[in-house]
């Protein structure tokens, strides 16, 4: 009874997985919890905690990330019940399950990788393999990243798919794209890149898409092609809301708002990384924060505001030096040295508005109310406020439609 108990969860769980791989969330969640029921029923506490674990890698980080008490509770559940697995299983098999959340939420000096090697759970060295090829690009150790690539994928781009377990395997080849791009290497990062889309077209995966859709505008927008690149930044930006991916909506924005920031598009810049900065926010995503806070900082040297992007630098840089992110702080010392090589010289607002006053008297002058300014900017309404308090002050005026008037005389409207 306990074998045929455990066949029938068995199936639950390829089910949810299959499921989750497709974006059908509620179905997967439902299969995951079927099989967590039939587990416990039989008292198979190492399954009751792969199960767990299959929820936090196929539901929780990619569809609820943004919940991340939420994502806590399901890791103790797993690791309480490896921990009635030892001594069988051996020690050190509930302290590993945590690295997926510490390398989310900062903490990659977490013994939790370390002990990644060792899960108890079928074929971890995938998942291993593909998180350390993850942290040792952002860390700039390039080489052991492809080092883990090579092990995972020994053929290369031409790895047929079926070859080994789907996620990890698309998430091995979106390190190696990325990679190759960090090189200028346009020839190896299309042959990656191609094989990406080949493995996603052969399972029908919905994970995956806006990752590959991100990873071309990448690619387009180092070639000169920034055209294409809007294109599938913008594409990314659906198949990231579709079903909803807090992470993915992230970086979505965030490289919109970059491509804003590169065509002059100030404000639809703006919009983006704000929406970017408070998703990184509520997923609790230090280094999604610092990188929002990087491309910010672009923008506010593009708009002559160096004094902004100066601070947003500083906060970027006390978050990713604990971390050892060092390309990342290549590009801030990059953009730093602009600034002190070449002065900003900061825009001539009427009145001494601000850049971000100005995008709000604009809106205002549209005929926008508080709380569509607050829309519209990815503000709060009390924050509109603030600004228009401001306006006000500066513009010696007491009401929107005088302040208005002095948008349109100045060609602000």
């Amino acid at each position: 009874a306990a074998y045929q108990g455990s066949a029938y969860a068995d199936g639950w769980v390829g089910l949810g997985i299959a499921w989750a791989m497709q974006g059908e969330v509620e179905r997967a969640g439902g299969a995951f919890r079927r099989a967590l029921e039939t587990y416990r029923a039989i008292g198979h506490h190492v399954l009751v905690g792969a199960s767990a674990f299959n929820v936090v890698r196929f539901l929780a980080l990619p569809y609820r990330a943004d919940r991340p008490a939420e994502d806590a509770r399901w890791v103790e559940m797993a690791a309480d019940a490896l921990r009635r697995a030892e001594p069988a299983m051996g020690t050190g098999t509930a302290e590993a399950l945590p690295a997926p959340l510490d390398l989310l939420h900062g903490r990659w000096d977490a013994p939790s990788f370390a002990r990644l090697e060792v899960l108890g759970l079928a074929r971890p060295d995938l998942l291993s393999l593909a998180l350390s090829a993850r942290l040792a690009r952002e860390c700039g150790e390039r080489e052991r990243a492809w080092e883990r690539v090579r092990v995972l994928l020994p053929d290369g781009a031409a790895t047929e798919p079926g070859d080994c377990d789907l996620r990890e395997g698309l998430e091995i080849q979106e390190v190696a794209v990325a990679l190759s791009l960090d090189a200028g290497d346009m020839a190896r990062a299309k042959e990656w890149l191609d094989a990406h889309d080949r493995w996603l077209s052969w399972s029908g995966a919905v994970l995956g898409r806006c990752e590959a859709q991100m990873l071309w505008a990448r690619y387009d927008r180092q070639a000169g092609e920034t055209a294409k690149a809007r294109e599938h930044a913008e594409r990314a930006l659906a198949h990231a809301g579709n079903p909803r991916q807090p992470l993915a909506l992230l970086a979505a924005h965030r490289l919109l708002g970059e491509l804003d920031t590169g065509a002059g598009r100030h404000e639809d810049a703006g919009r983006h990384l704000d929406a970017s900065l408070g998703l990184a926010d509520a997923c609790e995503a230090p280094y999604e924060r610092a990188l929002t806070l990087l491309a910010q900082a672009e923008l506010r040297a593009a708009q002559g505001d160096g004094d902004a992007a100066r601070a947003l630098l500083d906060e970027m840089r006390a978050i990713c030096e604990p971390l050892g992110a060092k390309p990342a702080l290549a590009r801030a010392a990059a953009l730093h040295a602009r600034f002190t090589t070449a002065p900003i010289a900061v825009p001539s607002y009427p009145a001494g508005l601000s850049a971000r006053e100005v995008e709000v008297l604009r809106l205002v002058a549209q005929g926008l109310t508080n709380p569509q300014v607050a829309e519209r900017l990815f503000l709060s309404p009390r924050t509109v406020e603030q600004h228009l308090r401001s306006i006000y002050n500066k513009l010696a005026v007491s009401t929107r439609a005088a302040a208005t008037r002095f948008a349109v005389t100045h060609g602000l409207a």
